[in-house]
Parts: structure tokens; sequence; C-alpha cells
């Protein structure tokens, strides 16, 4: 065994491809996992958005990986791949419907923020700065929520 660091995950994806390090097994996105964050996002509490891991979408891009490299060696890998798929786009969309939803409604609030990713709250900052934006080109600069 070797010793445990916390790295950027840009650094620790390459040392992992290279074999020098592993990721820590509770890190890892697993199907079961990801099916239980997909029912959480669907929950009726709709105007909510659930906090995710901060790693999320890192993580997610991993599991498709792996799975894709598994199913060249097994191609009854295929229907997890598939799954994987479904849920994180099912995810992805339910997510962005609610930040595109959040930024319109202007106001940024740090409630909201909190729970978003750092891909999120780019994606949040875009939207809020283009509705804005637009309502000052529609409405001119005495725009009100």
């Amino acid at each position: 065994m070797g010793q445990e660091i916390e790295l950027s995950l840009w650094i620790a994806q390459h040392l992992v491809q290279m074999g020098y390090a592993r990721f820590k097994e509770e890190e890892q996105l697993t199907l079961n996992t990801l099916s239980t964050t997909h029912y959480r996002q669907t929950l009726p509490a709709s105007n909510q958005i659930p906090e995710l891991p901060r790693s999320f979408y890192f993580q997610l891009r991993r599991l498709i990986k792996d799975l894709k490299n598994l199913e060249v060696k097994d191609r009854t890998k295929a229907r997890e791949l598939d799954k994987a798929l479904a849920l994180g786009w099912d995810i992805v969309n339910l997510r962005v419907k609610k930040i595109a939803s959040l930024g319109a409604s202007g106001g940024q609030t740090t409630e909201v923020t909190s729970k978003l990713t750092l891909e999120e709250k780019a994606l949040f900052e875009k939207v809020r700065q283009n509705v804005e934006s637009w309502k000052k080109d529609i409405l001119g600069s005495e725009t009100t929520n």
C-alpha cells in the first residue's frame, strides 16, 4: 500500500493513467451510487437542487470511460454502459433545467450556488448574465426581477 495524498484531479488522473497511483475506492462513482444520485435528482422537491459531490462530473466521465474500456473486453458490459449514459444524461438534463430556471430568475444567492459544482456555477453565471443582458436590451436599463 502507499501513502494517501490529496492532489488536483488532473494531476491525480495523470498519475493513475501512468500507473503510479490509484483513486480511493470510496471516491469512485459506481452504477449504484449513480442510480442513487439520479433518484435524489428526480424527487418532487423540484425547485430545490440537491447538492452533488464537488467532483461529480469528473467521476461520471471516469465511470463512463472505464465502462467503455471494459465493454471492449467484455460485451456484457454494454448494458451497464448504456445505463450509466442514460442516468448521466438524465441527471445533467434535470440539473441544467433547474440551473437555467434559477439563473433566469435573477439575483444570485449563496444558498443556490453553494449546492452547485464548479461546472454548474459557471453555467449559472452565464445564464444569469445572458438573461440580465437580454432584459436590458429589451427593457432598457430599468430592469427588475
